[in-house]
């Protein structure tokens, strides 16, 4: 079995808990000069939502479609702002690509019906792309 397959699925397998605190404690690898100071704040921003969302995921199999979409656009834009500093280790976005390959698994509600359409249709091959290691 290829690596980062095998390594999809045991992230799969792990409860919330343990990934929230993998989450904190995961390198960056965002340092250095006053050019990835700006950086290093989102990530600490986008690391801390994500903590909280996931401390308070408690077991449930649902993930709101919005904030999925939302975590994927996140992930793009965090992956061109590492590219445009030149942040060579991508540990912490690796992570994330293979925590949103957790989140595709879940059920997705959307809590209106409206949002629904527009959303899916807005972003109908982000959801696929996603997938892409």
């Amino acid at each position: 079995m290829d690596e980062s397959v095998s390594l999809r699925y045991s992230l799969v397998k792990e409860d919330w808990d343990s990934i929230a605190n993998i989450l904190l404690s995961l390198d960056t690898g965002v340092e250095g000069s006053s050019d990835t100071e700006k950086l290093r704040k989102k990530v600490g921003i986008v690391r801390h939502i994500l903590h909280g969302y996931l401390t308070n995921f408690n077991g449930s199999e649902e993930i709101d479609l919005s904030f999925l979409v939302g975590s994927i656009k996140t992930l793009e834009k965090l992956e061109n702002e590492f590219d445009t500093c030149g942040v060579r280790d991508r540990e912490f976005l690796i992570f994330l690509r293979l925590l949103l390959y957790k989140l595709e698994k879940q059920k997705l509600i959307v809590r209106k019906p409206m949002e629904r359409r527009i959303e899916l249709g807005k972003h109908k091959g982000a959801i696929e792309n996603a997938n892409d290691l």
